[in-house]
């Protein structure tokens, strides 16, 4: 009941004595077992999202290839939407809202599955499967794509009537596996560094300085 509100309204539009008529509690039963509105908060929020991490990181711990790896870690987020819909709004809410506890989420939670599927996409690009992207990178692309497809999933018969929002969420997995995926036979060069780049560049202007010179 709580995260239906807190999903549907936010952290400041939902009262403790709102969530309690609707659990059929008393506000004193609640705050028995939460010292505030934003310890129940928290709580319910990292329930949400503890599952979710624990599931990518056993996903990069498993010892499959990457490939199959990536492609389960996208489906772990589908299934925990699917699953439980409000757990998902109400973490996409305190996010949009800005509220503190997203910065704990993102420090406690969202690093570990970041980190697992940095160790993920490493040891694909090592491998030679994987494109030599910034590994860095990587994860917080994948996991934006996945988290915006999933938020506008309702609205893709309204983009594209020939399409829904199921059959995009069916496809994403691969989609994703896609776009980070070495084809057979392409050309695998790893991209020029920023630092290499620099370094390049005082040699680049003495030249010029030294041929305007010598004119």
């Amino acid at each position: 009941m709580a995260e239906a509100l807190f999903a549907e309204r936010g952290f400041d539009g939902t009262s403790i004595r709102e969530i309690a008529e609707q659990a059929g509690a008393t506000k004193a039963l609640i705050y028995h077992y939460y010292d505030s509105k934003e310890a129940l908060y928290q709580t319910l929020l990292e329930d949400a999202v503890s599952g979710v991490v624990a599931q990518i990181e056993a996903i990069a711990a498993d010892g499959t290839e990457p490939e199959a790896q990536i492609r389960a870690v996208v489906q772990v987020f589908i299934d925990a939407y699917h699953d439980a819909p409000y757990r998902f709004q109400m973490v996409q809410r305190t996010i949009d809202d800005h509220h503190t506890i997203a910065a704990v989420l993102a420090e406690r939670w969202f690093s570990r599955a970041h980190l697992a599927l940095q160790d993920i996409v490493a040891r694909g690009v090592h491998q030679d499967s994987l494109k030599p992207l910034p590994v860095q990178m990587v994860p917080l692309a994948v996991i934006g794509l996945v988290i915006h497809t999933l938020r506008c999933q309702k609205l893709v018969g309204h983009v594209d009537p020939k399409l829904s929002g199921e059959q995009v969420l069916s496809a994403l997995p691969d989609l994703v596996l896609a776009l980070l995926t070495v084809e057979s036979g392409q050309t695998k060069t790893r991209p020029r560094s920023a630092r290499a780049s620099r370094k390049r560049a005082p040699s680049q202007l003495t030249r010029t300085v030294g041929s305007a010179s010598a004119g």
